[in-house]
């Protein structure tokens, strides 16, 4: 009996041991994603709201987005965010990473931010989502809320 106890109990301090180094091992991978998908989006936003480029933004949207939405629809939708006009300020974005395991299909990695944009005719609140493929950050949604009480326009 006494030998199973101690059994026992190795196992269980190995078990603890083992949890212990996979929750640090995702915390730091957490924290790296956070800050790849935040460069991402911090790049991402002033470059496509600088003029408003329908080819900036199809240059960093993933496959799916660019097979759900017509190119005439796109173009439609990038006229009506060129009337706020030229970037301004790009006031930041916040958000996080999310990584997620699945048993039989594999892990994703995605993401959420809203970003906040003065233009030369009135402010936006863009809300992004995120996908990892690869080892590449792609646009996997895109809105924008013209603010205040303007119509929330998406992108794809």
């Amino acid at each position: 009996m006494r030998k199973f106890l101690y059994t026992l109990g190795a196992l269980t301090l190995i078990a603890i041991i083992g949890g212990g180094i996979g929750l640090g091992v995702l915390i730091y991978k957490g924290h790296a994603l956070d800050v790849e998908s935040k460069a991402f989006v911090d790049g991402a936003v002033p470059a496509i709201a600088a003029a408003w480029s329908k080819q900036q933004f199809l240059d960093r949207a993933a496959p799916e987005l660019q097979g759900r939405v017509k190119p005439e629809e796109l173009s439609a939708v990038f006229d009506r965010f060129s009337r706020l006009g030229s970037l301004v300020e790009y006031e930041g974005s916040t958000g996080q990473a999310l990584l997620a395991y699945f048993t039989g299909s594999g892990g994703t990695v995605s993401a959420s931010y809203v970003a906040k944009a003065r233009c030369q005719n009135g402010s936006a609140t863009l809300r992004i989502g995120l996908v990892k493929r690869d080892g590449r950050w792609m646009i996997r949604d895109f809105y924008v809320d013209p603010a205040p009480g303007g119509e929330s326009r998406r992108a794809a």
